[in-house]
C-alpha cells in the first residue's frame, strides 16, 4: 500500500512538475527585452502610481535669452510674487506659519493662559476618540 502512494505521488509531481516547465515559452532574454520596452514607453508602474505616459513636452520656438529677457521683465514689473519686488508675498496670500506667528500680536504667556483656562474648562478634547476623522 505504502509503495503504491508513494509511487502514485511521484507520478503526480512529474506530470505537474513537467508542465510547468513546458509551459514557458519565452526566453529570458525575451522576457527581459519586452521589459525593458514596456519600462521606456512608461507602461510599467513605479511606487503606489498607476502606470502613466510620460508627457510628450514639445521643443519650444523661443530661444533661451529671450525667454530670460522676459522673466527678467516680469520680475521687474512685478509681476512675479515672492520675488522681492512688486506684490509682498503677504499680499498675494501665500503666507507661511513661520510669517503668521511671527506677525503675531499675542504674547506666549497670553496664549499658554488662554489654552490653560480652556482645557480647564473642558474645552479641548484630548484622545484617539474626539479626533477627527482624515478625510481620504
Amino acid at each position: 500500500m505504502k509503495k503504491t502512494l508513494s509511487t502514485l505521488t511521484v507520478a503526480t509531481l512529474v506530470l505537474f512538475g513537467s508542465q510547468a516547465v513546458m509551459a514557458q515559452d519565452k526566453t529570458r532574454a525575451e522576457v527581459k527585452k519586452e521589459t525593458a520596452e514596456a519600462n521606456k514607453a512608461g507602461n510599467i508602474a513605479s511606487g503606489d502610481a498607476p502606470a502613466q505616459k510620460a508627457p510628450i513636452s514639445a521643443k519650444s520656438d523661443v530661444p533661451r535669452a529671450e525667454v530670460k529677457k522676459e522673466t527678467a521683465a516680469a520680475n521687474k514689473a512685478g509681476a512675479i510674487p515672492g520675488t522681492g519686488t512688486g506684490e509682498s508675498s503677504q499680499a498675494a496670500g501665500m503666507t507661511s506659519p513661520k510669517e503668521k506667528a511671527a506677525t503675531s500680536t499675542t504674547t506666549r504667556d497670553a496664549r499658554k493662559a488662554t489654552t490653560a483656562e480652556a482645557n480647564k474648562a473642558g474645552e479641548i478634547k484630548s484622545g484617539e476618540a474626539n479626533m477627527p476623522a482624515k478625510q481620504k
